[in-house]
């Protein structure tokens, strides 16, 4: 089992380096199209961007030793998992509907006039240059919430039968130690972000720090956290590891598929093949090694919820996304 453990390691570390070169060439000829609507940048922003997506990777890589660190004396963290067979059948349906699911909210949001409805808020992460209008902020969060949390857990609840503890949803496992877990990920991925990737945070007054940080806090909540812990990591993970009996496949599986969870955010480009090409390299680069952070933290405390305390909905989007919800309720200082 060691050996082939070993063994993945090395595929998914060769994997990524190959999907990287890869994307390196898709983005020096085409630009990096990281707002919908505006023109693609010039060929040097793409390098420096590239290398900022190598930065923050080679800090996951670091993340998740520190992980594996704090969490060593860890026992009896398996999650709760259906049979492999029955894993394989409810992976199927799954996966068709969040498919579908991407595919709603891109006619939904455009239905409304909005921008398609994916796993960010537009303007998170990369700024759109538009006030958001808190309609949709609402039907965002709203339709993330009741798509991906609550429809498939009443659906495996009524017609399968599970129970909350059978979801992943309750834990009974030990409270304090997930919260040292917690508290240890947060402090060090707060001091990193706001030294490393943005500390506009700072620039704001107490008042606009308070009032934008709990929407912040709120609306990515329930439009982006708990689906993700919920539809991803209590469900979706515990299949991965039953169908493919590894331990390092579903941490790759949960880092694509958080990425494809994000297909449609307002700052993909689709214009062209060119650009599409380029967003799709973006979007690899942009989510893929953060997902892998977030499996590595469920699959070693057996936790779905871990990872939402500890490495989404405060950080990053309270700290990157609290002045975009300044700007779009024009919370004055």
């Amino acid at each position: 089992m060691q050996k082939r453990t070993s063994k993945h390691v090395a595929y998914a570390i060769v994997g990524y380096i190959g999907v990287s070169a890869i994307s390196y060439f898709i983005l020096m000829k085409f630009g990096a199209p990281f707002v919908a609507h505006q023109p693609l940048v010039e060929h040097a922003s793409a390098t420096e961007r590239f290398w900022d997506f190598q930065a923050a990777s080679l800090w996951g890589f670091v993340l998740i030793g520190l992980i594996f660190l704090i969490t060593r004396g860890y026992r009896n963290r398996e999650m709760r998992m259906p049979s492999r067979e029955t894993s394989k059948k409810e992976l199927s349906l799954l996966l068709g509907y969040m498919a579908f699911a991407q595919l709603a909210g891109l006619g939904l949001g455009k239905a409304f006039g909005f921008h398609a409805i994916s796993f960010h808020l537009a303007g998170s992460i990369y700024g759109n240059h538009e006030h958001l209008k808190l309609t949709e902020m609402l039907v965002w969060a709203s339709y993330n919430f009741i798509v991906y949390a609550v429809l498939p857990v009443v659906y495996l609840m009524r017609k399968k039968g599970y129970t909350l503890s059978q979801l992943n949803l309750v834990s009974n496992k030990n409270v304090l130690r997930d919260t040292i877990v917690i508290l240890a990920i947060l402090i060090i991925e707060s001091i990193v972000q706001l030294e490393g990737l943005s500390d506009a945070l700072l620039d704001l007054s107490p008042r606009q720090i308070l009032i934008g940080g709990f929407a912040a806090f709120s609306f990515n909540l329930f439009g982006t956290a708990i689906p993700t812990a919920v539809f991803l990591f209590a469900i979706l993970y515990p299949r991965f590891k039953a169908v493919t009996n590894s331990a390092i496949v579903p941490i790759v599986l949960g880092g694509l598929t958080y990425t494809a969870l994000h297909f449609f955010d307002s700052w993909m480009v689709f214009r062209s093949s060119g650009a599409l090409l380029a967003s799709l390299s973006a979007l690899f680069l942009q989510y893929f090694m953060p997902g892998v952070v977030k499996s590595v933290l469920t699959d070693r405390t057996g936790n779905p919820w871990v990872h939402m305390w500890a490495y989404h909905v405060i950080v990053p989007h309270v700290i990157i996304d609290t002045p975009h919800f300044v700007d779009a309720f024009d919370i004055l200082k």
